[in-house]
């Protein structure tokens, strides 16, 4: 558990490139409403920046 509040920033970080890349399929594949996704996406930058200023 330590190990992982230790990289927390990076896991948020690789859960916001996920979510934009799922963003980015999801459109291609036909989806109209992606924006979750990348709400989401920004959400999570925004928590990894915050971690990170912790």
């Amino acid at each position: 558990m330590g190990t992982m509040l230790a990289n927390l920033e990076a896991l948020l970080l690789a859960l916001a490139f996920g979510s934009i890349v799922f963003g980015i399929l999801a459109r291609l594949l036909g989806v109209q409403r992606v924006w979750p996704f990348l709400l989401l996406a920004g959400a999570l930058v925004a928590l990894a920046l915050w971690a990170r200023l912790q």
